[in-house]
């Protein structure tokens, strides 16, 4: 638990209920009861999430947000970015932060915004292999990084008071730019979802549920990302297209060079490969 003994904001608007805006509801409700909270999302969902009490009020109209002191956008990408452009016509001064997993495009909308609407770009690096506000738990950013990358009219006090209330949440703040957000991510998120997505594709395409049957762990191991919803992903690829076409070339490159191991002029090549992912499999395990 952090050092703050008041909270810094009253009330909170969420834009998108689904793991992560309700867990985000969830992990302020443990650590600040008394902070209203208010979203927006489709009537079902806000009915889920009344019913489950993880958020006081809602309902499927952005005018939810009036009177919020932080907005949260926790939509797909590009509905934040819908979502961005609308709030100056129901929230003249708050603080607004994101969860999407890029971040250049959210950035380029929020340097329209009027004076008085603060954007602070954030990431949680959480998730869970089910998806949807049923799926929300409160420690779900528990010790896990959350990407902060202000923009050029964000405060140091809007800056300081988000980074602190990230910090009351049991999650570990960190400041990012877009550029280098969106270039890094491409390799530690959307590369190894794709390429599990894609992995599983021809697998069970080549094997089918006969053959699959003859599949042992390691298999299973390695396709967990396999069954994520396609939703949330085709705004990423869209909004994070060059640095994921590089990552992709990439791994075709690796898996060529796997390919041509056999002949005499890429000889060791698979030795090489193995030995460099085990060495970054240490690391990754002991970061």
């Amino acid at each position: 638990m952090g050092s703050l003994t008041q909270p810094p904001f009253t009330r909170i608007a969420i834009v998108g209920l689904g793991l992560i805006g309700g867990s985000f509801a969830l992990a302020v409700k443990r650590r600040w009861p008394a902070i209203a909270i208010a979203a927006v999302d489709r009537a079902p969902v806000i009915s889920t999430a009344l019913d489950t009490r993880i958020i006081d009020e809602g309902g499927e109209d952005l005018r939810i947000v009036a009177g919020a002191d932080l907005v949260m956008l926790a939509a797909p990408v590009l509905q934040n970015v819908a979502a961005l452009h609308r709030l100056p016509e129901h929230i003249s001064r708050t603080l607004v932060t994101d969860t999407g997993s890029t971040k250049r495009a959210i950035m380029d909308a929020a340097a329209t915004l009027p004076a008085g609407l603060e954007f602070i770009g954030g990431h949680p690096l959480a998730g869970a292999a089910a998806g949807g506000v049923e799926a929300a738990r409160p420690d779900l950013f528990d010790d896990r990084p959350w990407l902060l990358t202000p923009g050029p009219a964000a405060s140091d006090a809007a800056q300081t008071a988000l980074s602190e209330f990230v910090r009351e949440l049991r999650a570990v703040p960190q400041l990012i730019d877009a550029e280098q957000h969106d270039r890094l991510l491409a390799y530690l998120s959307h590369l190894p979802q794709l390429a599990v997505s894609a992995l599983m594709h021809v697998v069970g395409a080549h094997a089918g549920p006969d053959g699959l049957v003859l599949a042992g762990r390691g298999l299973r191991d390695t396709t967990r990302l396999a069954s994520s919803p396609a939703s949330p992903w085709r705004d990423i690829v869209d909004t994070n297209a060059d640095n994921i076409a590089h990552a992709i070339d990439d791994l075709i490159a690796a898996l060529q060079g796997l390919k041509d191991s056999a002949t005499p002029e890429s000889a060791g090549r698979l030795e090489q490969v193995f030995m460099s992912a085990a060495r970054w499999k240490g690391v990754l395990e002991h970061s």
